[in-house]
Formats: C-alpha cells, sequence, structure tokens
C-alpha cells in the first residue's frame, strides 16, 4: 500500500512539472487589432511619409492630403471592383488600375512638390535602390546570371517612375 501511495505521488509530481514546463510554451494571446486602417488614416500615413523625407510646407501638406485621400477612394473602387464571390481581390486583374491610380497620384504630387523637393526624392530613391542592390548581390550569390539580368533590365525600363514611386507610398 505504501508503494502504491508513493508511486500515486511520484506520478501527480511528473503530471505537475509537465504541465507547468508546457505553459511556459504558450505564447501569449495578441490582442485583437481594432480593423484596417481608414482612409483618413492612410492617407494621414502617406504625408507623413513624405513629409519626413522632404519638408513639406502647411499648404502642400493640405493639397497631398486631399490627393491621398482621393486616390484612397479610388483604390477602395478598384478593390470593389474586383472582389471575388469568395471576398478576395483579384489582384493580377486589378494591377493596371492600381498602376493608374498611384501613377495620376504621383504626378500630381509632384505638381505641387518644389525642384528641390523632387531632387531630394530622387536622391533618396537612389539612395534605396543601392540598398537594394546590395542586397539582392548578398542573398544572390547563387542566383542564375540570365535571372540578374533580367531584373535589371526591367529595373532600367520603369528608372523615371520607380525614382519617385519609392518614397511616394504606393498602398
Amino acid at each position: 500500500m505504501k508503494k502504491l501511495m508513493l508511486l500515486i505521488s511520484v506520478l501527480f509530481i511528473a503530471g505537475s512539472i509537465i504541465a507547468q514546463e508546457n505553459a511556459k510554451k504558450v505564447k501569449p494571446v495578441k490582442p485583437i487589432a481594432s480593423g484596417k486602417p481608414t482612409i483618413e488614416q492612410r492617407a494621414q500615413k502617406a504625408v507623413d511619409k513624405l513629409n519626413n523625407v522632404v519638408a513639406l510646407t502647411e499648404d502642400q501638406k493640405t493639397k497631398i492630403y486631399t490627393l491621398s485621400i482621393d486616390r484612397e477612394k479610388k483604390l477602395e473602387e478598384i478593390k470593389g471592383k474586383y472582389k471575388g464571390p469568395d471576398g478576395k481581390i483579384d489582384k493580377e486583374a486589378a494591377k493596371e488600375d492600381f498602376k493608374a491610380a498611384n501613377r495620376e497620384y504621383r504626378k500630381a504630387v509632384k505638381e505641387i512638390l518644389t525642384p528641390e523637393q523632387i531632387q531630394i526624392l530622387k536622391e533618396k530613391a537612389k539612395e534605396k535602390k543601392e540598398k537594394e542592390k546590395a542586397e539582392k548581390e548578398k542573398q544572390g550569390a547563387g542566383v542564375e546570371k540570365e535571372k540578374v539580368v533580367k531584373e535589371n533590365k526591367e529595373i532600367k525600363a520603369n528608372k523615371e517612375e520607380n525614382e519617385i514611386e519609392e518614397i511616394i507610398p504606393v498602398e
């Protein structure tokens, strides 16, 4: 009888230890996000990001904020247009419409910015490209040469558009 009680006690202690170990492995539950940002929040984020790169005047901020809201509304319309019955957006079909809306936005923003601000954007875009190129070279040591040449040709073909696209958010 004593042996049986001792065995039960040992099993109980072992079970407690295992349960505590498993409890440590459980990740804490993340709080549920309040949802995706509103159109106004996304527009403000775009203005803030641009303001961090080039110092915008209050007038420029207001105009760019208005343009950002218009762009976000257009993007929402495009998403609604290409939304499938399952609720997912057909991104391939909507790709050209997204590009057109973003291209129109960037063109309007360029008209608002001063030549000095545009030059700063171009310099930042070049810096970002150089960083990406260095990272690709680091990662791409085993990548086929043809693939790298093809990517470089695509980058050069879209150079002017990409210079400012890197800084002006395309969300």
